[in-house]
């Protein structure tokens, strides 16, 4: 049985800016340490699919939910940049935080290292906009679109203290 989802992980070329930025901007704390990671580990490889990996990780957590972030010193990277995806592309396209102002969020991300990719717009009540972070991948800001998808009403965040 399928328990929960339990985290994306985000692959970045300067670990300690990804952890500062994701602290600062979304209130991530760091729930492991910075050097959680595996090196010339067989079981770990055959389970990734990779040979000889080389990484150092880290888990953040946040409000409702965990982000695990990992740089590889090991297979060399040979894909394209993040910067050069589109949010049109095929596969895990961006990470949504809901907010209650997205417009004085848009500007405090880019104020943080965040890039502009779009513009806030409000569209069929809703007001959301796409930027990247300062590795290149997409994050939307969104406001609740209805109020059942209110986080809040989430399983387990509605019992935390002072929440109603």
């Amino acid at each position: 049985m399928i328990l929960g989802f339990a985290h994306p992980a985000i692959v970045v070329q300067d670990l300690e800016r990804a952890v500062q930025f994701y602290c600062e901007t979304f209130g991530f704390r760091v729930f492991s340490e910075a050097n959680e990671g595996w090196r010339d580990n067989p079981a770990v490889d055959a389970a990734t699919g990779l040979s000889n990996s080389d990484v150092t990780g880290c888990m953040l957590a946040g409000h409702n939910c965990y982000l695990e972030l990992f740089r590889f010193d090991a297979p060399s990277n040979k894909a394209p940049s993040p910067h050069t995806f589109d949010a049109a592309g095929l596969g895990l396209r961006h990470l949504c935080f809901y907010t209650d102002d997205v417009e004085q969020e848009y500007q405090r991300v880019l104020d943080l290292g965040g890039l502009p990719l779009g513009t806030p717009q409000k569209e069929l009540g809703v007001t959301a906009v796409y930027l990247r972070d300062p590795e290149g991948n997409i994050i939307e800001l969104a406001e609740f679109p209805c109020e059942s998808e209110d986080l809040r009403n989430l399983p387990g965040v509605s019992t935390l203290q002072g929440v109603s």
